[in-house]
């Protein structure tokens, strides 16, 4: 029977067979992951340990040496390489392919975990990280102020507080990188020659900061119907109130001045009792309201701007989340200043 014959006598089952292909169509135009690449499982696993103010040489010795002894013994490892730089250890481990990368990960996490206590106590927890090579930016977003209105700290505020964070409450965004601008930094300067005559070192006024900047939960108080919640509010808000932060000091006395200088104490008792005293803050140097050092610098068309990096989840569509990217940019372009612009400067979605 020939196709034309077949479709005449039955057209039932012909247009149930064109239905069930239109059907397939609309199921994998709607449901099926539309991607630039496809998804590949890179074997390899990166173990990152953050130890601040160290030198390369005891990053290696400390650090990069004992995690790399624990996790050559992993199954299925081929290679094992490092990197021990200022602050940071960098372990990558390589392995066969084919190799079920979860439990590679789980594996290396256990090897760590055999070593953690012979690592500094100082180093940060060691992160044992998945390698993938298409892990790019589904979008790159560019925030720039006309003529210079917002300062550049201020434009990064406001870049993190009203793009960054609501950009990360989409379904589908994993995290939002932000680069460029400047930021916010309190810098305490002391004086070395009055710590030397009050005879107080430079960790007694980090701690004594740490103490005053802090807010402390003080227990309850019950009533009859309710019960509250009480806290102690100790955190600065003001460069002014840290001028006033009270350190209990001892002063000298006199007979430590007399053995310095060489000669004979002849002190009563009463003499030798160490006296107590209350110096502050603003005895020992002064506090500045600047910006933190420019680490990074980032310029679209060669003005100064906010960059914000956009990443999707594993199993997130990029077309959807860029689409509602895009309904949430015009949302948070009602509430900017009319001087700040949001511009998309890539977008992963234009390619696939």
């Amino acid at each position: 029977m020939s196709l034309p014959k077949f479709s005449v006598e039955r057209p039932v089952a012909v247009l149930m067979f064109a239905a069930g292909v239109v059907l397939l169509g609309v199921i994998s135009w709607t449901r099926l992951p539309q991607e630039l690449f496809p998804p590949i499982t890179y074997p390899q696993i990166t173990i990152v340990t953050t130890y601040e103010n160290a030198a390369p040489e005891e990053i290696e010795a400390l650090i990069t040496r004992p995690i790399e002894e624990s996790v050559s013994a992993a199954s299925n490892i081929r290679k094992v390489s490092s990197t021990s730089r200022e602050g940071t250890s960098m372990v990558i481990c390589e392995f066969n392919w084919n190799t079920n990368m979860d439990f590679a990960a789980l594996n290396c996490r256990e090897k760590v975990d055999l070593i953690k206590e012979k690592l500094p106590r100082d180093a940060e927890e060691p992160i044992v990280m998945k390698f993938n090579p298409f892990d790019t930016p589904i979008m790159i977003l560019s925030i720039t102020c006309e003529g210079g209105v917002l300062p550049p700290q201020e434009l990064r505020e406001t870049a993190r507080r009203v793009v960054k964070d609501e950009l990360e409450k989409i379904d589908g965004v994993a995290q939002v990188n932000l680069s460029g601008g400047r930021e916010r930094e309190i810098v305490v300067e002391l004086n070395q020659d009055r710590l030397r005559a009050f005879g107080v070192s430079i960790m007694d006024v980090i701690e004594l900061l740490k103490q005053a900047n802090l807010n402390y939960p003080a227990g309850t108080i019950e009533t009859s119907f309710y019960e509250y919640l009480v806290r102690t509010i100790g955190e600065f808000k003001t460069v002014g109130e840290m001028y006033g932060v009270p350190l209990l000091i001892k002063e000298r006395t006199s007979e430590e001045e007399q053995q310095e200088t060489g000669q004979k104490p002849s002190m009563t008792e009463e003499e030798k009792e160490r006296k107590k005293r209350v110096i502050y803050i603003r005895e020992l140097g002064q506090v500045l309201d600047t910006l933190k050092e420019q680490t990074s610098i980032s310029r679209y068309n060669g003005e100064d701007n906010i960059s914000l990096s956009v990443q999707r989840q594993a199993d997130a569509n990029t077309l959807a989340v860029n689409k509602q990217i895009y309904e949430k940019l015009g949302l948070i372009r009602q509430t900017l200043p009319s001087d700040v612009k949001i511009q998309v400067v890539y977008d992963e979605s234009v390619f696939i």
